[in-house]
């Protein structure tokens, strides 16, 4: 997941908790379109750094398991 973000390495893995838009998506095993769309009228907090949309993984996590269907 976090193999394309070259900012990132295995020994950094605590300090990349922020993806792109892309990453994000891939994540959630969604379209990017949707994450752009989508995610602040479905609730999932969104950072702006630099003009950039950014998710926290831990985020992106906890909205995951809210969705569960009974």
């Amino acid at each position: 997941m976090r193999e394309n973000d070259s900012r990132c390495t295995d020994s950094e893995e605590n300090d990349c908790s922020y993806l792109g838009v892309g990453q994000a998506a891939t994540h959630l095993g969604l379209s990017r379109r949707w994450m752009y769309r989508e995610s602040r009228r479905h609730g999932i907090p969104r950072y702006y750094f630099g003009g950039k949309l950014r998710f926290k993984v831990e985020d992106l996590d906890s909205w995951a398991r809210q969705q569960r269907v009974s």
